[in-house]
């Protein structure tokens, strides 16, 4: 609790290092609390889902109508969700932003590294949402028998999950970077909590 507490009275505190154990205790925090806002924003969607495919198996439906209903209503939940994912999300890589730089700091790096970090989740974020349109309109028309459409929408995205898993992987690396013993040009070693 004392790595949490610390790092939320020093959200804007880019100064100074952090350990690695203050660091990752933060990050599981953030990572817990970001999966329960997605599962609190998915579960009323999904339930609408769920109950439009009961309605439309009581209703005799084919399976192949079932499906399109699903579909059709997962594309109009998909700008919601969407929407309030990508507010979590940049919430959760803002409120990383200074530990993740004072974790940096430890190790002897620049915490500039967290700002391009933050910019290619960012960038990531900005290429789906430039795509919206185009991923509801796919999500429309996809069908069982016509996986292709939705496999092609996909092979378009590729990049902007990339970027996204890129900004993953560079805090993930910098993040057990091992630390400088001692003092070094950022200040003394951290305190541990």
């Amino acid at each position: 609790m004392g790595s949490i507490k610390y790092n939320l009275t020093n959200l804007l505190n880019f100064k100074g290092r952090d350990a690695r154990q203050t660091f990752w205790f933060y990050v599981l925090f953030l990572v817990v609390i970001q999966y329960a806002v997605g599962m609190v924003i998915a579960m009323p969607m999904m339930g609408g889902i769920m109950k439009g495919a009961f309605v439309a198996a009581q209703q005799g439906a084919t399976g192949a109508d079932m499906n399109a209903r699903v579909m059709s209503q997962m594309a109009g939940y998909m700008r919601t969700s969407m929407t309030l994912s990508t507010i979590v999300s940049l919430t959760a890589g803002l409120l990383l932003l200074a530990s993740f730089a004072r974790r940096l700091h430890d190790s002897g790096k620049p915490g500039w590294i967290s700002v391009l970090t933050f910019l290619l989740s960012l960038t990531s974020k900005a290429i789906v949402w430039s795509r919206m349109d185009e991923i509801v309109s796919t999500m429309q028309k996809v069908s069982a028998d016509n996986l292709e459409t939705a496999f092609a929408m996909q092979s378009k995205m590729v990049a902007a999950s990339l970027l996204g898993y890129a900004a993953i992987l560079i805090v993930i690396i910098f993040g057990v970077w091992p630390s400088n013993p001692g003092p070094n040009r950022y200040g003394e070693a951290p305190v541990r909590f």
